[in-house]
């Protein structure tokens, strides 16, 4: 049996499902296993894991209007650094030291990362983020600065990880010996539910503004349905029906679609991978991973990315709904099985093995 502590960064929650997957994971076979998450990831695992899960000074991202504010996200971080430190010292104190992990594994959570770096612990990265420094991705030359800004907070985010397994939708070429390219991984909830064909379009941004707009582009296609999620309501306006906050009808919605409109996150889009729903991008501005998985669902011809959503790029993508998805050897679909075994071959190599199997 090995002692473990599993990281999970607060922002979205992505980190938080696949890191609830697979830390179960990890329970199931033997081990013992400590939790720590801040702000959504936090408030996640807690439901799974109880006392298990502890708090970690989380960092988070700024947004004005759509966009990554990078001085306002500075500020807000280090606004009561001190009293957000003492979480940290404690955590690691109280918890971590007297735990005495075999292995910690970090999803994009920095702080465990460099308190396993400099207690002499093996770490094992287990996030999507990490392509942008370890794979050759492509981007456009107008990118160069969300590129350039996303490289160099990736690549000091922590670093000194026994192995980088990146998750992601496609291959690209790897830049380094200790990383592994791995198939997203999906929740039991997700895989539980078929795909269907309702019609509708879904719609989905974290947090809505600006309904009427959505109104007036969506109302131009009298034939369709579209389900809007986002704004955290109920209101049926023509076509457009808002809907109210729920995990299991948002995932109902989605299995059953035509097709999604959204931001380019990527559990989102490896969920509407898994359900073979065609999808029309709007990458968050200065947001470099969002903008890289917009870049490839296009190119692989999973959907379209767009920088503003009008009647006209609507149209074009209601047209290419019909189309079969590729069948392109590129594309990396999710595959549970498949997941686990690429991280079963990194266990496998650590100084101690550990069996997940």
């Amino acid at each position: 049996m090995a002692k473990i502590v599993y990281a999970v960064a607060g922002e979205g929650f992505g980190h938080s499902s696949r890191s609830q997957l697979i830390g179960k994971r990890f329970l199931d076979a033997g081990h013992e296993v400590v939790f720590a998450g801040s702000m959504k990831s936090l408030e996640y695992l807690k439901e799974y894991f109880g006392d298990r899960v502890h708090p970690v000074f989380g960092l988070s991202f700024v947004h004005d209007e759509g966009k990554i504010n990078h001085f306002k996200t500075v500020i807000h971080n280090v606004g009561g650094f001190f009293e957000k430190n003492r979480v940290n010292r404690k955590l690691f104190k109280e918890i971590y030291k007297p735990f005495k992990p075999d292995l910690v594994i970090t999803d994009f959570e920095p702080f465990s990362a460099w308190w396993a770096w400099r207690h002499g612990v093996p770490f094992i990265s287990i996030d999507h983020e990490h392509l942008l420094t370890h794979y050759n991705v492509e981007s456009k030359r107008k990118d160069w600065y969300p590129r350039f800004a996303a490289w160099v907070v990736t690549r000091f985010y922590y670093f000194g990880a026994f192995s980088y397994v990146v998750i992601n939708f496609f291959k690209e070429r790897v830049r380094s010996r200790n990383a592994v390219l791995a198939p997203p991984v999906l929740r039991s909830v997700i895989r539980q539910i078929r795909s269907s064909d309702g019609g509708h379009i879904v719609f989905y941004v974290t947090n809505g503004k600006n309904p009427d707009k959505l109104v007036n582009v969506f109302s131009a296609f009298t034939d369709r349905q579209f389900y809007i999620y986002g704004f955290n309501k109920y209101e049926e306006r023509g076509n457009c029906i808002f809907k109210e906050r729920s995990t299991e009808g948002f995932l109902k919605d989605l299995a059953s679609s035509r097709g999604v409109i959204a931001t380019a996150g990527f559990s989102l889009i490896s969920e509407c991978l898994y359900f073979r729903k065609r999808m029309l991008l709007l990458p968050v501005s200065g947001q470099f991973e969002q903008i890289t998985n917009a870049h490839y669902v296009e190119k692989l011809d999973l959907g379209m990315s767009v920088n503003e959503l009008t009647r006209e790029n609507v149209n074009q993508f209601l047209e290419m709904v019909d189309k079969p998805m590729p069948d392109n050897e590129q594309i990396l679909w999710p595959d549970n099985k498949k997941f686990f075994e690429k991280l079963q071959g990194v266990l496998n190599k650590l100084p101690v093995p550990i069996n997940i199997s």
